[in-house]
């Protein structure tokens, strides 16, 4: 039996060999006690009770002092621990209701069959199986709201750093301040966290706090050092073989020990090593590096990565039906200009990440703007020719049947009014009006952008996966941009505005289709062999008059 199973029945056992049972007697002068009654005699009560909270003791309470005894039923004492297991957490998987509902739930209803607890506990049950069902088929549980499938797959990077977050908030109520540092690490990595979610600004504000406490506890441990260092060599002077050895022994594992934890850290990349007391060396590097990551964060606009983040979310939510509702496509236009704006109030590096990002979203606009209008064109034409779509780039200003004018105008005005470069590697590029794209083909990330938070969901086989933004991550200093990758933002207009991308490399033009009738090559072909015809008839007239 497994050690997660093993506990809940360990749990039960007790719970049915009435060891929790919870008697109170309240004394004439007022006080009570509470505990478990041992034994009744007509002058006397034998009971053990709690004398402080972790501290029990046994006596004989004579019945004189006695004003009144309540007695509880195992089943009333262990239901009031199982109330709390509802409402349940958020993220909850579909294993884990169900060993709530099997090493939790059902025990308890086996063990009290027909009683009113028993009730109580069977509904609790029905609920959790609720719950449990919506998980399977997709849904999630978070911040105590449910999201439907659909929600849930749209917004699973917010998800995602929403579960990262809760594991910071839950080292840092353990105290241990390095795992939490590590778990805000996951979320804070430009190329595999969760920078542009609409936890990260939280996640912020939280880890400022750890890095407060956690810089008085090392500086606190730093001015110990040499006061325990010398109680340490002291109290090993004192001691003669064979303890003396024993002393060094330990003092020697224990070391090697933590250097050996040290150099594993340092080798997974943390910057949050476990601190040792004794070493006074690496106290003072973990010092350093929480200097400086509090002057990185405090940096940070978090009310302005805020917004962006928030219109990042709103884009990844109508991105879903962007390319088949004209007004999803409107919202995702608007969330890109709002997201854009809000750029505006963020640090340089901030702003050079997010460029990055809204450039992929504009191209996604696009591809989404075109699938639109290849729908448009479907239904007022009939079935269109095998393998293309219509439509216009959103970029260019063009607007869709059903999208509003002023989006694509300003999405095209925060473009410099330039076609975007065609993706390196992609199937297709977002073509300018008119052109058309294969079924199938999504515009890949432009060459040094950022990759877009959010997949887009459309059921097009071949688009790509994304993954969270590369670009610098605030606050940290940018590395050299690739080439091909958005200029950082000049001055800031009335919103974010990136410089322009370079213009499109032009597109191959077809072959000219050349005029009906016979071509010039094929006239030469016939000039050569009517002359070789000749050629040969006059040798031939020769031999013969020979």
């Amino acid at each position: 039996m497994k050690l997660s199973h093993l506990r809940p029945a360990l749990f039960a056992l007790i719970s049915s060999a009435g060891f929790l049972q919870a008697d109170i007697v309240t004394l004439k002068d007022g006080k009570s006690l509470e505990g478990n009654i041992l034994s009744e005699t007509p002058t006397a009560v034998r009971m053990r009770y709690k004398l402080t909270p972790k501290i029990w003791d046994e006596k004989d309470i004579p019945r004189t002092d006695i004003a009144e005894i309540v007695k509880q039923k195992p089943e009333e004492v262990e239901v009031i621990e199982l109330r709390k297991l509802l409402p349940t957490t958020d993220l909850m998987t579909a294993e884990k209701y169900e060993q709530l509902i099997q090493d939790r739930l059902r025990p308890f209803v086996n063990r009290y069959p027909g009683t009113k607890e028993a009730a109580e506990v069977e509904k609790m049950i029905a609920t959790a199986q609720e719950e449990k069902e919506k998980v399977v088929a997709g849904g999630m549980k978070v911040e105590g709201k449910w999201l439907t499938p659909d929600e849930a797959k749209a917004d699973s990077y917010n998800i995602k750093a929403y579960g990262v977050l809760a594991e910071i908030d839950e080292k840092i109520a353990a105290k241990e301040y390095s795992a939490a540092l590590n778990a805000f690490d996951k979320i804070a990595n430009t190329r595999s966290g969760y920078v542009a979610s609409i936890y990260y600004p939280k996640a912020v504000e939280t880890v400022l706090e750890v890095l407060a406490k956690y810089e008085a506890q090392i500086e606190q441990m730093i001015k110990d050092q040499p006061a325990l260092q010398k109680i340490r060599n002291e109290g090993v002077k004192k001691l003669i073989d064979p303890d003396l050895t024993r002393m060094k022994d330990a003092i020697a594992r224990e070391n090697e020990l933590w250097k050996d934890g040290y150099e594993a850290e340092k080798k997974s990349g943390t910057r949050w090593f476990s601190p040792y007391k004794y070493d006074l060396p690496s106290l003072k590097i973990l010092a350093k590096t929480i200097v400086a990551e509090k002057t990185r964060l405090k940096e940070i606009n978090t009310a302005a990565i805020g917004k962006i983040n928030q219109s990042i979310a709103d884009i990844m939510h109508s991105e879903a039906a962007a390319g088949k509702d004209a007004a999803a496509l409107k919202k995702m236009g608007e969330a890109i200009l709002a997201g854009e704006a809000a750029s505006a109030e963020a640090d340089n590096a901030s702003r050079q990440f997010y460029a990055t990002i809204f450039q992929g979203y504009r191209q996604r606009y696009a591809y989404a703007q075109q699938m639109l209008a290849a729908k448009a064109m479907q239904q007022t034409q009939g079935t269109a020719a095998p393998g293309v779509v219509g439509g216009s780039s959103a970029v260019s200003g063009t607007g869709t049947p059903g999208m509003d004018d002023r989006v694509a105008a300003a999405l095209a005005a925060a473009s410099g009014g330039a076609p975007m470069a065609p993706a390196t590697g992609a199937t297709s590029a977002v073509a300018p009006a008119g052109a058309v794209a294969p079924t199938g083909a999504a515009p890949a990330p432009m060459p040094g952008a950022a990759a877009v938070p959010g997949a887009y969901p459309a059921p097009q086989p071949g688009y790509p996966a994304a993954q969270p933004g590369v670009a610098p991550q605030p606050g940290y200093a940018p590395a050299p941009a690739p080439t091909g990758a958005p200029a950082p933002y000049a001055q800031p207009q009335a919103y974010a505005q990136p410089q322009p991308v370079a213009p499109a490399a032009p597109y191959a033009q077809p072959p000219v289709e050349e005029s009906p009738g016979i071509s010039t090559n094929t006239l030469i072909f016939i000039g050569i062999g009517v002359i070789v015809l000749v050629l040969v008839i006059a040798m031939s007239g020769g031999k013969k008059k020979k």
